[in-house]
């Protein structure tokens, strides 16, 4: 997933700290790069953003296929609708949903129809049906989604990961690695067995994936 932004828009001091980071022995720019990393990281995992946002993807196209499926989830809008020839040429475009040609199938899951492919396309893979279609659309959750608890804890959580790594201490193991065994001392501790996640797999990267899971789409479900 392409992510257009690069520099924090949610996190601040006040939401980090109120959400339990530490300002302490760490820089505004050591924090707005967490930030960063955390709002990006989570937009990815999310597959949309967290605001709304207009992007333009392009996409073979399989007249086969039951439906288009974008690069992001959680979409608002089905801006522009354009069909290219085998030389990258838009021979026709077609705006919005509100006609007899586009319709957007799931919104949240980020699906589009394609009713009727206009013909006479010169270079078309197959006769009357386009090489590629180029979707403009807006994609991301507002504002009153993205200031929600569970999103604010998840990106704190995951700031505060990174912001230990660059400050180097703090997280379980260096890399904030899972540990699934230890022993010191005569003290002995087995946990359950942990899983990869796309924030880590420690007991906190976990802790991020389920705060996060009733917001995710898994498009695999769908297709």
């Amino acid at each position: 997933m392409i992510y257009p932004y690069t520099s924090p828009f949610i996190l601040t001091d006040q939401i980090y700290s109120d959400y339990g980071g530490h300002l302490d022995n760490s820089t505004s720019k050591q924090r707005d790069a967490s930030f960063f990393i955390a709002e990006r990281q989570v937009s990815q995992y999310l597959e949309t953003y967290l605001m709304p946002t207009t992007i333009t993807g392009t996409y073979l196209f399989r007249y086969t296929d039951k439906f288009l499926t974008l690069d992001n989830t959680y979409v608002n809008q089905v801006v522009q609708t354009s069909f290219l020839d085998t030389q990258e040429k838009v021979y026709w475009s077609q705006l919005g949903t509100a006609n007899i040609y586009v319709s957007l199938r799931d919104a949240e899951y980020g699906l589009v129809d394609i009713h009727y492919v206009l013909g006479n396309c010169n270079g078309c893979a197959v006769s009357g049906y386009p090489y590629k279609v180029q979707e403009v659309y807006n994609a991301g959750f507002s504002s009153a989604t993205s200031y929600q608890a569970d999103i604010l804890l998840a990106l704190t959580t995951y700031a505060d990961i990174i912001l230990n790594e660059i400050i180097g201490y703090g997280n379980e193991t260096s890399g904030d690695a899972g540990v699934q065994k230890f022993s010191n001392q005569g003290y002995n501790e087995e946990r359950f067995a942990l899983i990869n996640s796309s924030f880590g797999n420690s007991p906190r990267s976990l802790f991020i994936r389920k705060l996060l899971k009733a917001r995710t789409r898994p498009r695999s479900i769908k297709l």
